[in-house]
């Protein structure tokens, strides 16, 4: 079946979304964190070894004893001698605290232009999405922007036993204003796609002025904190100037922040979102800032505000595309950058359709050859509505040295994904990691950023983030060390989320 534009595909999954939202009843909301059904008899887990990442050493052999979802407690396994449990051995594998995806969107399903015939492949590869992220060691996520019913249903599913999946801390949908990223509406799509949303919800909320307040109070409900598009730049290739929050409506959604306690995430990739946002209380900024060099005062202003950064450079690597129809502005192709193609090319030829879709992933392919015959311009002016490339590249000159620059500074720097746009798909938090590596940063502070880092940035630090007594029982086991090399966890053996094997 030959391709349709976005138009068609929303009027299409609206409909679809529609009925799986009535035939599941679900479409209230829960608590983002809860705690499964407890255990009463417990579990030790012996003959590990704990990686240690505040000091970089290992404790060897190690234990722990986890009931009723809690790390009861942790020592040589000859301190619980005579403890009644079922036993896990570790077999001397590696221990760390189950990993965390700061960024990432659970209800899309990483696809970058649309046919009717991907329905139901799309709908599999969202229950896909949440087993993805388990499997590849990540225990707990920061879904940016969701179609919140649909969302809550995947929840429940997880919560039921269904599927296996992370616990997820939401913003429900983005809260952009009207004709900001991610630059379409529902309602400027068609009646049936406006229609279908009420169901199945958005990805953004697309408020006008007087909207706000309303539209803010209903987003937030449930929510764990409020999701801003702060760019002046569309991200969608052949897409004119994009509309912006103006001050008053910025000072509005703070002011509504406060008063909810909600922390605010920002999306700003280039310095002009940055330098705006930082005029406010913002919890953290996401992306890599790469359209140039901050200033002094733009990394003071950061510190000032103690903003979280949560960097996604793995975009960075799967859109480094050259040979496109396009031309590419000069400057922006390093060596870096080519580097990134071919490892991303690895990547592609290594998937398996069993945690991808095969139809999402020859899509993909298929818009990747449009780019290739196409320019922007006319990828708009047809419908093909996906990803400038052209806007990543500098992750690799601009985003680096920036990046750097916030590191030394002591500026909290996470770990997240943002699986789900285009190409980049669930469960492969590893790849983000290695790319921190390739851009400067050490093995230890990437596996402290996707951790303990991203736990506080996240605001469940008392619950996970460390394998420490009397926190929930989170963790991941791993036959090499992963201190010396990431990819050590491309290749888990156990991963356990609240005391719960999921991998078995």
């Amino acid at each position: 079946m030959g391709d349709i534009t976005r138009r068609d595909f929303l009027k299409t999954t609206a409909a679809a979304g529609m009925g799986a939202a009535l035939s599941s009843s679900c479409t209230t909301f829960g608590k983002s964190h809860h705690l499964q059904k407890q255990d009463t008899f417990p579990r030790l887990f012996t003959h590990g070894r704990l990686v240690d990442l505040s000091s970089e050493t290992i404790r060897d052999p190690i234990a722990l004893l986890v009931k009723d979802q809690i790390i009861q407690d942790i020592g040589p396994p000859s301190q619980f001698t005579g403890i009644t449990a079922e036993s896990v051995n570790l077999k001397g594998h590696y221990l760390l605290p189950g990993l965390l995806d700061a960024h990432c969107h659970l209800t899309l399903p990483s696809l970058s232009s649309f046919s009717p015939g991907l329905t139901l492949a799309a709908w599999r590869q969202l229950r896909k999405n949440m087993k993805n992220q388990i499997l590849s060691g990540v225990t707990h996520v920061r879904d940016m922007g969701a179609m919140p019913p649909i969302l809550r249903l995947l929840e429940r599913e997880v919560e039921k036993g269904e599927i296996p999946g992370p616990i997820v801390i939401k913003a429900n949908a983005i809260f952009n204003v009207d004709g900001g990223h991610p630059d379409v509406s529902p309602a400027d799509i068609s009646w049936a796609a406006a229609m279908g949303t009420l169901f199945t919800g958005a990805p953004s909320v697309n408020f006008k002025n007087a909207e706000l307040q309303k539209a803010f109070e209903a987003n937030c409900r449930s929510a764990d904190f409020v999701k801003l598009t702060m760019d002046d730049t569309s991200l969608v290739a052949g897409k004119p100037d994009i509309n912006r929050y103006s001050d008053d409506q910025l000072k509005t959604i703070f002011d509504l922040a406060n008063t909810h306690n909600m922390p605010v995430a920002a999306h700003a990739m280039r310095r002009f979102g940055v330098r705006r946002v930082l005029d406010y209380p913002v919890h953290s900024l996401e992306h890599t800032v790469c359209d140039g060099p901050f200033s002094k005062k733009d990394i003071a202003q950061m510190v000032k505000r103690r903003v979280k950064v949560i960097p996604t450079t793995i975009l960075g690597n799967l859109y480094t595309f050259t040979n496109l129809a396009e031309p590419t502005p000069n400057g922006l192709v390093s060596e870096r950058a080519l580097a990134e193609a071919s490892l991303r090319q690895a990547h592609f030829d290594g998937l398996s359709f069993d945690t991808v879709e095969p139809a999402i992933h020859q899509n993909n392919l298929m818009m990747l050859e449009k780019l290739k015959t196409l320019s922007f311009k006319d990828l708009y002016k047809k419908g093909y509505y996906t990803i400038n490339p052209h806007q990543y590249l500098p992750i690799f000159t601009h985003g680096k040295k920036n990046l750097m620059r916030m590191r030394d500074a002591g500026i909290p720097i996470g770990c997240g994904t943002d699986a789900g746009v285009p190409f980049n798909y669930h469960g492969h938090i590893a790849r983000e990691m290695q790319c921190m590596h390739r851009l400067g940063f050490t093995n230890t502070e990437i596996l402290i950023a996707a951790t303990k880092t991203n736990a506080e940035i996240l605001g469940i630090e008392k619950h996970a983030g460390t394998i420490q007594k009397g926190k929930e029982a989170h963790f991941i086991a791993m036959k090499e060390n992963p201190l010396n090399d990431l990819s050590a966890l491309t290749s888990l053996s156990l991963v356990v989320k609240q005391g719960h094997i999921q991998n078995a």
